[in-house]
């Protein structure tokens, strides 16, 4: 078993076929397939499941991803701490909520890569859940999610508090007014995973909205923050999101804050990574200068929802 056949396995599984991962590693694909086949007689195990639209990885090849990453994963991070001489270079996979990407990294990004040009920097974006299933599948080095979570694997660092509102058109300006269209209304979210859709869920349960009826029939899931404000400024919905998004958005002014409950009127953006994971001088020194940039935060004291 050697590092070549490891970066393979893991990029037939992130690709789906064994043609797009030969692509990815620059090879051909007859190497890629007499590689996999090297792997699994040397394991005594099917890594994978042919099918005509490509492979998926066998239940011991699902337990098999999880060390080859982390195998890679501490080569990457002995070779980087054998050469950087503690001097931040070489990638950085960082990972972020939609929002956060949107309102609150620009500064911090900016900057960190007018101080440290060396390093590659790369921003993934995705629903909480998603970040966390990367951070522990060593696919991203560190991600900023919504909320603390039970997991021993990860190491979590409270960065800031984000304000969250239910946001409507500019046309409802209480929150009775909105709570009393609210079985006619669609909730914008974004996919199963997000903190603020499940913050939403919740709140509505907790409200007793659920069990009287009252909550909007309609969901819809988006892909993008624009489109998601877009379609609540347009009146077509609601949504939840941090109100700093709904302030700071080109739309502003065709939109309205409305305040929740304290229960859930705020919440924490963490920082995550690998507990096992030895952060390297790039990691290092943008931990240290997202500590910096959030404290106090860029955005200046936190404005409340416009009171009703």
């Amino acid at each position: 078993m050697d590092l070549r056949q490891l970066k393979i396995f893991c990029a037939v599984v992130d690709h789906g076929s064994f043609t797009a991962a030969a692509e990815a590693v620059h090879t051909v694909q007859s190497n890629v397939t007499m590689r996999v086949k090297e792997l699994e007689a040397e394991l005594g195990q099917p890594l994978f499941i042919r099918r005509r639209s490509g492979v998926m990885p066998t239940a011991a090849g699902e337990v098999f991803l999880g060390y080859a990453r982390r195998i890679l994963q501490l080569t990457d991070e002995s070779r980087a701490a054998l050469q950087d001489g503690g001097r931040p270079a070489g990638p950085l996979r960082l990972g972020a909520m939609e929002t956060t990407a949107a309102i609150r990294l620009p500064r911090l990004l900016g900057t960190y890569r007018a101080r440290h040009p060396e390093v590659r920097m790369s921003l993934t974006t995705g629903t909480t859940a998603e970040l966390i299933r990367a951070v522990e599948s060593c696919q991203l080095d560190g991600a900023f999610i919504g909320g603390r979570h039970q997991h021993p694997a990860l190491v979590q660092e409270a960065l800031f508090d984000e304000e969250l509102a239910l946001i409507s058109t500019s046309d409802i300006t209480s929150r009775d007014a909105l709570l009393d269209t609210l079985p006619d209304q669609t909730v914008f979210v974004f996919r199963a995973g997000c903190f603020y859709r499940s913050t939403l869920e919740s709140w509505f349960h907790q409200a007793g909205l659920v069990p009287s009826g009252l909550v909007p029939e309609q969901v819809m899931e988006m892909g993008t923050l624009d489109g998601i404000l877009s379609c609540v400024a347009a009146g077509m919905g609601i949504t939840l999101l941090p109100a700093s998004v709904a302030r700071n958005a080109s739309l502003a002014d065709a939109l309205h804050c409305h305040a929740l409950p304290a229960g859930v009127a705020t919440v924490t953006t963490v920082f995550i990574r690998r507990r096992d994971s030895l952060p390297g001088a790039a990691l290092k020194a943008f931990m240290a200068l997202a500590r910096a940039t959030f404290q106090p935060s860029p955005l200046g004291p936190p404005q409340p929802a416009d009171p009703e």
